[in-house]
């Protein structure tokens, strides 16, 4: 996916100063200044939604101008509090410099912050985007100005700052010669090419220790290091006196490097996707350090005709109720520049805040857009019929019970995992002497017994099919076990798995399970493929069915010779299906039944 949504961006360098100076200088001459810089501070553009290389001439611009102190005009009363007000021009000696006053608006502003402040500290609201018109309490004013550090303090000291022309980063980079502008660009291209093959092989940036005396400092530096030994331009660029403070491998760097492939992907996906329709698919889930996530991925078809599936952000939210989910979305939809309205499918889990037919997330959705029908995922869905009957009928219930167990006991320790290891490989090579092995490649790997997950059945298939694959070599390990008078704990336990193991009933609901969870596996493999359409999926679903119906009725035969013969290989006893049922935990009682009936 990386290579496909990135290829523009790995063909891309960083560009040379010229072109970087022509580009924004065309961008400067395009302003027409007259008609963008606004005396009235009611009627401006606010700094932030100039482009970042054109803000600082806005600045210049405005502090050229001074703040609008209007003193001759008639300023209107305002009724606050049963009592007339209205702004009063002393007040612009009393706050010199910073006061500016709307005609338009009938408010005061802060020329200052205006210029400088930032839309997260307190008062931005006031004195820059909606104004103060509070005349009855003069205070407010002293209290904007604040202790020196405060917000409007450092906004006033950057406005002298900005004053210093020869402190101007355009001044300072006209001076520098055009050798050290071609080394500085040198060297950013060889960290962009090291933050590259990094995010492309999906590693990791930072090391434990990155001092000079370390002997591995992380993989950018490492890489970064490396590629100045094969790179004698970029080796010349870095060894300059000059270069000791502009390495660009500070861990600040990478992450801006990062953040700009980031943003290049987002590009490329939001270009694919357009103005047309789409579906959203939205999870959650826990980081390491137990945070709420949400996990969003937009599913679209390209020009091509080509389904894809694209992951768009991960969301930290507070809650994860429905409401808090759908602000979340919200939030990253006006980032993103796209609408609910293109949404034409939602694709979630069975959970209630997420499919709730009245609050759930689905249903605040399609308030807004009744065209955005809800589907179920189908292979969560499948997960959780498989888990319904797992824990419904009793004797699989107790199967997985002493699967689980036996996982425990024979993979506890790293002793028991290496005897796994040791005995299997003998019994393997025996195989192969006595020709029941076939050699070739892809044949024949080194085998171990996989924890399953709780959420994911397919890793249950892989686990009792290590079983079925590896059973005299557990039974040995068991075997050994049983003999260790060191722990008892786990000693009584091997021999009751011992005995479970080797009787006929745990025999054939291994291979029952296996059986019904290979048909499960392929279903759930064939509805997670990227290309999947619902009309295909409920085909999918059907022939599944038809498969387990097959099975019930027309291969209880082939089923039953499967596992006589696994018995007969593992010297395990048969029972005769003819005879007489015999409940284990009530021998006394007769059943009634014969085996064949109750299997």
């Amino acid at each position: 996916m990386i290579d496909q949504l990135m290829e523009r961006f790995y063909k891309r360098k960083a560009p040379e100063p010229d072109s970087c100076n022509n580009a924004i200088n065309s961008r400067l001459d395009d302003i027409n200044w007259e008609e963008e810089i606004k005396s009235d501070p009611g009627l401006r553009k606010q700094i932030n939604d100039y482009h970042p290389n054109v803000r600082e001439r806005v600045r210049r611009k405005y502090l050229e101008n001074g703040p609008c102190q209007p003193r001759t005009i008639r300023f209107p009363m305002t009724e606050i509090g049963g009592v007339p007000r209205r702004f009063v021009p002393e007040w612009f000696d009393e706050f010199r410099g910073w006061l500016e006053y709307s005609e338009s608006k009938d408010k005061a502003y802060c020329f200052y912050c205006f210029l400088f402040r930032e839309k997260k500290d307190g008062g931005y609201e006031a004195f820059v985007k909606n104004g103060w018109n509070g005349y009855h309490r003069k205070e407010r004013l002293q209290n904007h100005v604040g202790n020196v550090g405060g917000s409007h303090y450092l906004a006033m000291k950057k406005c002298d700052d900005l004053l210093q022309t020869k402190q101007h980063i355009d001044v300072a980079f006209r001076d520098v010669s055009e050798s050290a502008k071609k080394d500085y660009y040198t060297r950013l291209n060889g960290s962009i090419d090291v933050a590259r093959i990094l995010v492309k092989q999906g590693l990791p940036f930072r090391g434990h220790d990155e001092s000079k005396k370390s002997l591995n400092k992380g993989n950018f530096r490492e890489f970064r290091n490396f590629v100045e030994e094969q790179n004698p331009i970029l080796r010349k660029a870095v060894d300059k006196k000059k270069s000791d403070n502009s390495l660009l491998i500070a861990p600040e760097i990478q992450k801006d490097i990062v953040h700009c492939f980031a943003k290049e992907v987002l590009h490329f996906i939001l270009e694919e996707i357009g103005d047309d329709v789409f579906c959203l698919l939205v999870d959650e889930s826990r980081d390491v350090s137990w945070k709420e996530q949400m996990a969003m991925v937009l599913r679209y078809v390209d020009k091509f005709g080509i389904v894809k599936e694209r992951f768009v952000g991960l969301v930290h939210v507070n809650e994860t109720n429905s409401a808090s989910l759908k602000s979340a979305i919200d939030a990253l939809f006006a980032d993103l520049k796209l609408s609910l309205k293109q949404v034409r499918g939602q694709g979630y889990d069975g959970a209630s805040n997420m499919r709730g037919e009245f609050n759930g997330l689905q249903s605040l959705i399609m308030r807004e857009n009744s065209s955005a029908y809800y589907v179920h995922c189908f292979a969560h869905q499948l997960q959780l019929v498989l888990v319904a009957i797992a824990r419904k009928h009793k004797g699989v219930s107790e199967f997985f019970t002493m699967i689980s167990i036996l996982l425990n006991v024979v993979g506890g320790s790293s002793k028991r995992r290496d005897m796994i290891r040791d005995i299997n490989l003998q019994e393997m090579s025996k195989a192969l002497g006595c020709g029941q092995l076939q050699t070739g490649t892809g044949l024949n790997q080194e085998q171990s017994l996989q924890r399953p997950g709780d959420t994911r059945w397919s890793s249950h298939y892989k686990s009792l099919k290590s079983l079925v694959d590896m059973f005299p070599t557990i039974v040995k390990v068991l075997e050994i076990v049983e003999k260790d008078k060191k722990d008892w704990k786990i000693r009584d336990q091997a021999s009751n798995l011992l005995q479970y193991f080797q009787s006929f009933d745990s025999i054939f609901y291994l291979h029952l399970i296996l059986t019904i969870l290979g048909i499960t596996n392929t279903l759930s493999l064939a509805l997670q493929r990227k290309d999947q359409d619902i009309v295909n999926a409920i085909k999918c679903v059907k022939a599944t069915k038809c498969q387990l119906d097959e099975l019930r009725r027309e291969k209880w035969m082939m089923l039953l010779d499967d596992v006589h013969g696994f018995c007969d290989k593992n010297d395990i006893c048969k029972l005769e299906m003819e005879d007489e049922y015999i409940d284990p935990k009530k021998r006394r009682h007769k059943s009634g039944i014969t085996n064949k009936h109750y299997y």
